[in-house]
């Protein structure tokens, strides 16, 4: 296949925008649930769930959450798992829970559905009306004007379209006012009562889209609620409002209030936009405005209104009933406002009020509230996170509707968050563009919580099926630095009507987490640990690994990318002629151990005439002669039935033979090259709300997939059979009734095998439960091939190491712990181990190495496989070294005679101190190691390091050495500045004379780009390119470019052959 333009390798995995709502179920379904939850469990062998017999107290029907990554659209279900009830009323952890918090031991996040679109999501929302038997529909915005409107439907298990609303083309040509590009896409938000919503677009165009009414429902007030058609809000018709007939000239932010009969529209906007250098004059231009929305009449009268806000104003937040009105979020202070009341929080020494203004409280501590993401906790307490992801709890204290003051308290560090919303009373998100994203539980007062330990290794994780201190591994360590810890936070308030509701203690535990790669500033690749020297064609190609600089600050982290896995090999044997291997449990190895982890017995390989068996104890030891299985001819198939009580073994013999708890059966070969299924498998892996998927194999390799779900269609009306089962006395009925409504529907996966396979080959699909912590498939053939399910997701990675691969099966001993075994074309049989370090619920298998702080750009060294990186970590410093070191000499003198005594001086300041460290992968466990360190001087940043192969005049040979380019950072007033390094690698092993310099020698620009070419080395400072030679001391320019535009980036390659831009 050919791509013309570009081919999208890897998906993004960076959150832009996350929104909670009950979008798969209504909230009646999932009561109903949860009350039946508790009667009892469903019918035995159900598809949706193997309910357990209690839920969680206090979680309560829990809606979905909605995640947007650029053109990923994904909808997740929270599962959550309650912690056992001991004999005296308190709570326990079950075996595979984790760390208990107000009856909660375990939650994670499941896919529900996803999608990849063929544009940006600028903006989503999503629209409810609060009933308790409708769900919530999904609006999502795309540039310029386009607006959709999805729902889900249960007849095919997955998002469709409900209407769609576009403000672009000629007709509409005259919004734009003569402008062809703005600085952000269409904002959209929903009435809190779900009556109607309203994108911004084109900056000052407001777009009202208004919803369809609820029409009375027939049934009577007798019957269950839960028997009502659970339909989703809709748009009924849209219309425009032009903001400049209402004298507005800059919109900020806008949002819906509550407690209105009719929608309120309040929009934070700017009449006389300032700057920064019109501060000290012009501070004050902000005002909101609020709008009776009336859609009937097309009517919007203003109903009140608040000026003299900060130019600093930035976002609007409507409070929850029964308070209402709205915070207006600025960067150094928090305004509340409303019809009848308005408050105010100063946060820091730079916020500033208009002359004659009443006196502002101060907060207690100094903090800055500019690009912080906010989510509501309850209807007094709002949760911000900061730039700095910082965790910050205001409560707004008030006196029926009266807000008397707001107060704001330090809670937990964090990611740093590009979205944030509550799920439900229990949870909440925290998507991330720089990190992982983080799915947190809250609790207020926790005192009869059983809050473990999360280190401890017996406690089991999130998933369920790994300990939870394993699954923090693949989670990086500064993702939510001190809410990984179960230590409470105090949030009191001293006098207040609702003290004792926000004066409680809140408790967080980070539940789940979505890997994120991005945003990649760099990337290098080099040999893995476990690469083959001898491999070649494909098999070569999985020898490297993409090393890519992401994240930023403290959620900086080296991503390690893998396009397949290489296994890590335990030992190898040569065995020619195999057709197929299986291992098998047996009932004298079990002895006291769990069933999850019981050892397999016996490895059955199948060869040409005959079929061998190994014992898999301590070694593999040949048992043939001493085991009752059937040896004589080839086996087709083995495995155990009844609960591992019995081998079942399939034989080409036309005879049936059973000895002691081994059964053999025959089969014969039958001509079906008219079939093109020649394989199917279906599985339904592990977890309380997992369902079936069918795999279908086609005779030219392509691998069908779909995923089972129930679905109960009548005439009159479509009713949707809950997620989870009701109890019921007749279970047999029931189970029937469900296999009736089953359903699939088609799950695309990225497989390309095209081979012609017999249609009575070996079988060439493979399941397992537990291969290196992971459950899923393998698929053997000519490009085999890993199907991971992971959050009821597939995960597809494939294997090009070893080429065709005949067969396979997993292995579980005492030296191969949940490791597997295969067999090449090659006749080779490996066991190995998935490589433990390596995250695989990714699009690509990803190693994340922590760096506590900014990558910006790295490269490899080839001979000694290290990656020398650049790293930036924020240092405090007293703000008199700072403003000393960045002016010059007269300006020092004046500011010693006039400033230095002041108090501002004694403050700190928060500057980026640069340095280039040299890692190595470490072969056993893939732990990355920092071999040196070479710092940068004060106010110096390093621009681009590159390794960079040198012709020495003097010597005649060719030299590598490690080249920097740096740049002082002095301020406007002094002249740029830079420096050119040379480092010469050494082979000793001591680590700190790991480098040493070469050469040095100052710039009088800031050196952007390094190359080598043809021996010379190549220097870019701005848009001058100098080609220097090298003479082992000094470097020498021999000719020189000046560019048009500056110059950040150097590549050297064959115009023939293509030039990659990192």
């Amino acid at each position: 296949m050919s791509y013309a333009a570009y081919k999208m390798m890897h998906w993004p995995t960076g959150v832009d925008h996350c929104a909670a709502g009950f979008v798969t179920h209504s909230p009646s379904d999932a009561a109903a649930f949860f009350t039946a939850a508790t009667v009892g469990p469903g019918p035995e062998g159900d598809i949706d769930s193997a309910a357990a017999a209690s839920r969680p107290r206090r979680l309560g029907p829990s809606p979905n959450l909605v995640v947007a990554a650029a053109n990923v659209l994904e909808v997740y279900a929270v599962r959550a798992e309650t912690a056992a009830e001991d004999g005296g009323g308190g709570t326990q952890p079950s075996s595979s829970s984790g760390a208990v918090l107000d009856g909660i031991s375990g939650a994670r996040l499941e896919l529900v559905c996803y999608y990849r679109l063929h544009g940006n999501i600028e903006s989503m929302t999503v629209l409810s009306d609060g009933a308790e038997n409708r769900r919530a529909t999904i609006a999502l915005a795309f540039k310029d004007a386009k607006i959709t409107c999805l729902e889900f439907d249960d007849a095919i298990h997955g998002l469709r379209t409900s209407s769609m609303h576009c403000f672009e083309g000629p007709e509409w040509q005259h919004l734009k006012r003569g402008r062809e590009s703005f600085a952000w896409g269409p904002v959209i938000k929903a009435d809190p009562l779900g009556r109607c919503g309203a994108a911004l677009a084109y900056g000052l165009q407001m777009i009202i889209l208004k919803a369809a009414q609820v029409g009375h429902s027939l049934v009577g007030e007798d019957e269950p609620t839960c028997a009502l058609s659970s339909t989703a809000v809709r748009i009924e018709s849209s219309y425009l409002i032009d903001l400049r007939a209402l004298d507005m000239n800059h919109v900020k932010d806008f949002a819906f209030v509550h407690g209105y009969i009719e929608p309120v529209l309040v929009i934070l906007h700017e009449q006389e936009p300032t700057w920064a250098g019109r501060i000290l004059s012009k501070h004050h231009t902000c005002m909101i405005s609020a709008f009776s929305i009336s859609m009937t009449l097309k009517q919007h009268p203003v109903i009140w209104s608040a000026a003299n806000l900060p130019h600093d104003a930035y976002q609007l937040l409507a409070v929850p009933p029964p308070i209402s009105g709205v915070l207006v979020i600025c960067a150094n202070s928090i305004h509340y406002h409303s019809q009848s009341t308005s408050c105010s929080l100063d946060l820091n020494n730079f916020s500033s009020h208009p002359d004659g203004s009443p006196e502002i409280s101060k907060s207690n501590f100094q903090v800055e509230l500019d690009a912080a993401k906010a989510t509501w906790f309850s209807n007094d307490i709002v949760m911000f996170s900061s730039k700095a992801g910082e965790m910050l709890l205001l409560t707004v204290v008030y006196d029926g509707r009266v807000v008397q003051r707001l107060d704001l308290m330090k809670s937990k560090a964090s990611v740093l968050s590009s979205a944030v919303t509550s799920i439900g009373n229990s949870f909440f998100f925290l998507g991330s563009r720089l990190g992982d994203s983080l799915l947190v539980q809250f609790s207020y007062g926790a005192s009869k919580s059983v809050l473990q330990d999360l280190t401890n290794e017996r406690s089991a994780d999130i998933e369920g099926d790994l300990p939870f201190s394993k699954r923090l591994k693949r989670i990086p360590s500064d993702v939510l630095q001190d809410v990984t810890s179960v230590e409470e936070l105090s949030f009191q308030n001293i006098i207040a009507p609702n003290s004792l509701e926000s004066a409680q203690k809140i408790s967080y535990i980070v539940r789940d987490a979505l890997i994120n790669v991005g945003p990649l500033k760099d990337f290098s690749y080099g040999l893995r640990a476990n690469a083959d020297p001898n491999a070649m064609g494909n098999a070569k190609q999985s020898n490297y690994e993409l090393v890519c600089c992401s994240g930023h600050g403290k959620n900086g982290s080296l991503s390690v990318l893998q396009q397949s896995i290489r296994p890590d090999l335990i030992t190898e044997v040569e065995l020619p002629s195999c057709r197929g291997i299986w291992t098998v449990y047996y009932k004298s190895y079990r002895g006291q151990m769990a069933e999850d982890n019981e050892y397999h017995a016996y490895l059955i390989i199948s060869l040409e005439n005959r079929t061998m068996v190994l014992e898999t104890g301590d070694d593999l030891g040949e048992v043939t002669e001493t085991v009752d299985y059937f040896v004589q001819a080839s086996t087709i198939a083995a495995g155990n039935l009844f609960g591992r009580r019995r081998v079942i073994q399939l034989i080409y013999e036309d005879s049936t033979k059973e000895r002691y708890d081994c059964t053999k059966a025959s089969l014969k070969k039958e001509a079906g090259d008219s079939i093109r299924i020649v394989e199917l498998a279906m599985h339904r892996w592990s977890g309380q709300f997992s369902r079936p998927f069918l795999f279908g194999l086609l005779n030219d390799g392509t691998l069908l997939c779909y995923h089972a779900f129930s679905y109960e269609a009548s005439e009159s009306n479509v009713k949707r059979v809950p997620l989870s089962p009701q109890g019921s006395a007749d279970h047999h009925n029931a189970s029937d009734s469900r296999l009736r409504n089953l359903r699939f529907h088609r799950v695309s996966i990225d497989i390309t095998s095209r081979e012609d396979i017999p249609t009575l080959g070996r079988p060439r699909i493979t399941t397992f439960n537990n291969v290196g912590g992971y459950e899923g498939l393998f698929l053997s053939g000519t490009r085999p091939a890993w199907v991971m399910v992971c959050r009821q997701r597939l995960r597809v990675h494939p294997q090009l190491c070893d080429g065709p691969i005949e067969a396979f099966t997993v292995l579980h001993n005492v030296n191969c712990s949940h490791g597997f075994i295969y067999v090449t074309s090659q006749g080779f049989l490996k066991i190995c181990q998935l490589p433990s370090a390596y995250n695989y619920d990714n699009y690509w298998p990803v190693q994340k190495v922590p760096l506590h702080g900014t990558p910006h750009q790295v490269t490899y060294y080839a001979e000694q496989s290290l990656y020398p990186l650049i790293v930036s970590v924020p240092v405090v410093r007293p703000l008199n070294q700072v403003l000393s070191s960045m002016a010059d000499q007269e300006s020092v003198h004046h500011m010693d005679n006039d400033v230095t005594s002041t108090d501002a001086l004694h403050k700190t300041y928060t500057v980026d101190e640069f340095e280039v460290r040299i890692l190595e992968l470490k072969k056993p466990g893939g732990h990355w190691e920092t071999k040196s360190t070479i710092p940068m001087q004060l106010f110096e940043n390093a621009l681009t390091v590159r390794i960079v192969t040198l012709h020495n005049t003097t010597t005649k040979e060719n030299e590598t050495l490690l080249a920097i380019g740096t740049a002082y950072v002095l301020g406007e007033d002094v002249a740029a500045r830079g420096r050119v390094l040379l480092f010469s690698f050494t082979k000793s092993e001591n680590s700190q004379n790991l480098v040493t310099e070469v050469y040095s020698k100052e710039s009088k620009g800031a050196v952007s780009a390094v190359a080598s070419l043809q021996g010379h080395l190549l220097i870019a400072s701005g848009p001058k390119i100098t080609l220097n030679k090298w003479t082992g001391a000094e470097l020498t320019a021999v000719a020189f470019y000046d560019a048009p535009l500056h110059v950040v980036s150097l590549n050297i390659g064959h115009v023939c052959n293509s030039v990659p831009f990192p």
